[in-house]
C-alpha cells in the first residue's frame, strides 16, 4: 500500500456562493490570517473555496480529508455576533457538511486539524472545501471580530499498489 497525498489545484475568494470579501493570502492549500471586522451598526463577510483535487486511480483502503485551522474572536457591546464556518462537500457542491462551526466566540481555538474519513469509493475530483467569516455589530456601541487561518488542505489516500498471493498447500 502507498499513501498518496493530494491538494486542491484551485481556489476562489470570495466564494461565489457565499459572497462577501476576499480573504487574505489565499493559496491552493489555505489562507493567511484573515480578520472580518464590524463596528457601530456594520457587518462584514469574507469567504474562500478550494476545489479541483486531482483524480487518483486505484483501489483505496482509506480516504481522509484533513484541514488545519485556527480561529479567534472579539465581541464588545450589547448585541454583536460572529460566526466561523468551515465546510466540505463530497459531491462537487451539491451538499455541504460542517467541519467546524463557531458562533459568538471570544476564545482562541487551534491550531487544530479537522480530519474526517471519506468513502473508499470517493471521487476525489468532487471534494471541495470552503470557509466563511461573518461578523455583525447592529448596535452603535457594538464591535465584532472573527479571525481565521486555514492551512494544509489535503486528501490522504491509502492506495493498494499490488498484492502477493499466499499459497496454501
Amino acid at each position: 500500500m502507498a499513501i498518496v497525498t493530494i491538494q486542491p489545484a484551485a481556489n476562489q475568494t470570495p466564494d461565489a456562493t457565499l459572497g462577501g470579501l476576499a480573504v487574505t493570502g489565499a493559496s491552493n492549500t489555505g489562507h493567511s490570517s484573515t480578520t472580518a471586522n464590524a463596528a457601530s451598526g456594520g457587518s462584514q463577510t469574507k469567504s474562500c473555496r478550494w476545489f479541483t483535487f486531482p483524480a487518483v486511480s486505484g483501489q483505496f483502503t482509506s480516504v481522509t480529508l484533513k484541514i488545519d485551522h485556527t480561529t479567534s474572536g472579539l465581541l464588545i457591546g450589547p448585541s454583536p455576533t460572529n460566526d466561523f464556518l468551515l465546510q466540505y462537500t463530497v459531491n462537487g457542491g451539491g451538499a455541504w457538511l460542517s467541519a467546524v462551526a463557531r458562533s459568538n466566540f471570544t476564545s482562541a481555538q487551534g491550531p487544530t486539524t479537522f480530519s474526517v474519513a471519506l468513502s473508499t469509493t470517493q471521487d476525489t475530483t468532487q471534494v471541495q472545501v470552503r470557509d466563511l467569516l461573518d461578523v455583525n455589530a447592529p448596535d452603535l456601541t457594538d464591535q465584532s471580530q472573527c479571525t481565521a487561518t486555514i492551512a494544509n488542505i489535503k486528501l490522504e489516500i491509502d492506495v493498494v499498489t499490488g498484492y502477493k498471493p499466499i499459497w496454501v498447500g
